[in-house]
């Protein structure tokens, strides 16, 4: 993997922190990965006409709790 930096707003980092406190997500990193790859899927994927595909990471997340399930 590689390694980035953001800025984020301080409501932000405290949103990533107390899910990350709920059990919701191993880490902040976890949280924002799952977060971008729905964006992607969601707003780029099917509405555009590309050869590129997001990667298919195989990662366990059996501590995550979505609200929709």
């Amino acid at each position: 993997m590689n390694l980035i930096s953001i800025r984020l707003p301080s409501e932000f980092v405290e949103i990533l922190d107390e899910m990350v406190l709920q059990g919701r997500y191993a880490s902040r990193s976890e949280a924002i990965r799952l977060a971008l790859r729905d964006f992607y899927r969601e707003h780029y994927a099917s509405k555009q006409s590309t050869d590129f595909r997001f990667p298919n990471v195989d990662y366990t997340y059996s501590n995550i709790v979505f609200e929709d399930d």
